[in-house]
């Protein structure tokens, strides 16, 4: 069975070689329309000193060939099986941010959520060719940013993360390690590190066991906290405006740091509180160095041969024979 290695990428790839051959075709059109209009005569009665009606035809066939080759050979074909090794690189680092509504108190020099921005930002900016990606949660979760060098495109996503970012309110930490593993399933060679910034609250309690399925992955978990004891939540702008229970008290939030410090404990990772001071985040970024230098072995896969040199070499030829064909010359002569 036939592959393609760039198939997501086909509808580009195939207008790149259906455009130029299209203008090809109709200029080889009006050619013949200038011809019989100049010589009176069907353009099969043309002869040409140095050519002819079939050579000029094969001449326009090669190059139709040629570039159907190209354009073949541009969409990656591969077919039959080779068995090769593969050994993982570098580190993935995904960060799990909470975007919940409890992540707007202001019980540090700032709210929480811009706080655990703060952290994000340091944390990528320490990174050496290492990648890292970007889930939000709150009710649910999500992938922002996949996995990528590219820290100016993480710092796009993370600016515009917030509670209006995920639709579902509450904070539900098992959704959040689902959706982690679902990413880093898909990049088995690499060494996996998640990063959880959060306020510790978990309303669905079942973040121990997404904590479970992050150990039995062996994916070692580092839980950043942010927040202290407890803080009333703001509903907008307006500082003196929090979310009121039904009967008018003020809606308080409390951090849990100890739910953390179990997390962290419990997939050989580390528990860190950011509340006051950034200076435990050298920890995580040590984590990763020492991660990098680490071989954590290999693996044989399977996987289709590109077949794309047969193609690229048979549009040479094509062109080479086009070439090699008489071209026509510039007086014509009527067949008698």
């Amino acid at each position: 069975m036939i592959t393609f290695s760039n198939a997501q990428y086909a509808i580009y790839i195939i207008l790149a070689g259906v455009i130029p051959l299209i203008f090809f075709l109709l200029y080889s059109y009006m050619r013949r329309r200038i011809v019989r209009a100049v010589t009176g005569s069907h353009y099969k009665k043309v002869l040409f000193v140095s050519g002819s009606y079939t050579g000029l035809f094969v001449k326009e066939l090669l190059v139709v060939f040629a570039v159907v080759s190209l354009t073949i050979a541009m969409l990656g074909p591969g077919w039959g099986e080779e068995t090769t090794e593969k050994r993982s690189e570098g580190t993935d680092l995904l960060i799990a941010l909470d975007v919940s509504r409890s992540m707007l108190a202001s019980d540090t020099e700032s709210i929480r959520l811009e706080r655990a921005k703060r952290a994000v930002r340091l944390i990528a900016e320490s990174l050496d060719g290492d990648r890292i990606g970007l889930i939000v949660f709150s009710g649910e979760a999500f992938l922002m940013c996949p996995l990528t060098t590219d820290t100016g495109a993480l710092m796009m996503f993370l600016d515009s993360a917030g509670p209006e970012t995920v639709t579902l309110e509450g904070t539900d930490m098992g959704r959040m390690f689902d959706e982690a593993l679902r990413v880093f399933e898909k990049k088995r060679l690499t060494s996996r590190m998640l990063v959880v910034i959060t306020d510790g609250e978990d309303n669905e309690g079942r973040a121990a066991d997404g904590a479970e399925k992050m150990k039995d992955a062996g994916i070692a978990v580092y839980a950043l906290g942010v927040g202290r004891d407890s803080a009333v939540i703001p509903r907008g702008s307006d500082i003196n405006d929090y979310y009121r229970d039904s009967r008018g008290e003020p809606v308080k939030t409390r951090a849990d740091p100890d739910l953390l410090k179990r997390l962290a404990a419990d997939t050989g990772g580390m528990y860190i509180d950011i509340t006051n001071s950034f200076s435990g985040l050298e920890k995580v970024i040590s984590a990763v160095n020492k991660q990098d230098e680490k071989s954590t072995g290999s693996r044989k896969v399977k996987q289709k041969i590109d077949r794309s040199w047969i193609f690229l070499l048979a549009a040479v030829i094509f062109m080479i024979t086009e070439m090699a064909i008489p071209a026509s010359a510039r007086r014509y002569a009527k067949n008698g």
